[in-house]
């Protein structure tokens, strides 16, 4: 349906949306009522996000980052930020990295929908945006690859762009990408920055 300038959604499809309801599990981002991750730990410290990745929500945001939607990311980050400030009130955070491209993907997509994501919620949280992270090798696909295989498809994929790692050590970071699946790629993201030094990274997706 149409919708009026800034309600980003219309009715219908805003009630359909699978939302992320309270309390949730710190770890894996879920409500306690569907939570599976049995507090297995991984390089991230938690996981935010406002929808479960089903349905119009997951419809939405394949149409964002494949169908060149752009216009989507301020009401897609601002539901984001939204949740992050019910969840992570009391959390200081120094700044917003995100899960980069290969410069070949991004220069064929024409965008980084996670830089894009993250750049609205800095704007939001008055927090700076800090681009950390290099994909510095390209990978196979990722889709239809099982939990163990997605995650051994990425090893050694990302880095720190600055090796001096400055603006890592000790910080609390917000990791933003679009979605989490089987958590692979945020894992490795969290891991390199947490091999550099940073102190805690929350996942908001």
């Amino acid at each position: 349906q149409v919708v009026r300038p800034g309600e980003g959604l219309c009715a219908p499809c805003k009630a359909k949306l699978g939302r992320v309801s309270l309390p949730v599990c710190p770890l894996c981002g879920c409500g306690k009522d569907r939570c599976t991750c049995k507090g297995k730990r991984r390089q991230f410290d938690g996981v935010v996000a406002p929808w479960y990745y089903e349905g119009v929500a997951k419809t939405g945001v394949l149409r964002f980052k494949s169908g060149g939607r752009e216009y989507a990311a301020p009401y897609l980050a601002g539901q984001m930020a939204k949740h992050l400030r019910t969840c992570c009130e009391q959390l200081p955070f120094d700044g917003i990295t995100f899960v980069p491209m290969h410069k070949d993907d991004q220069r064929k997509r024409g965008f980084n929908q996670s830089r894009l994501l993250a750049q609205q919620i800095g704007s939001l949280l008055h927090l700076p945006v800090l681009e950390l992270l290099a994909k510095v090798q390209q990978t196979a696909p990722q889709k239809g690859l099982n939990a163990a295989a997605r995650a051994g498809n990425l090893l050694g994929v990302f880095d720190l762009i600055d090796p001096s790692a400055a603006r890592v050590q000790g910080k609390t970071l917000l990791l933003v990408d679009d979605v989490i699946t089987t958590g692979a790629t945020l894992n490795e993201c969290a891991k390199m920055l947490k091999i550099y030094g940073a102190g805690q990274v929350i996942a908001a997706t």
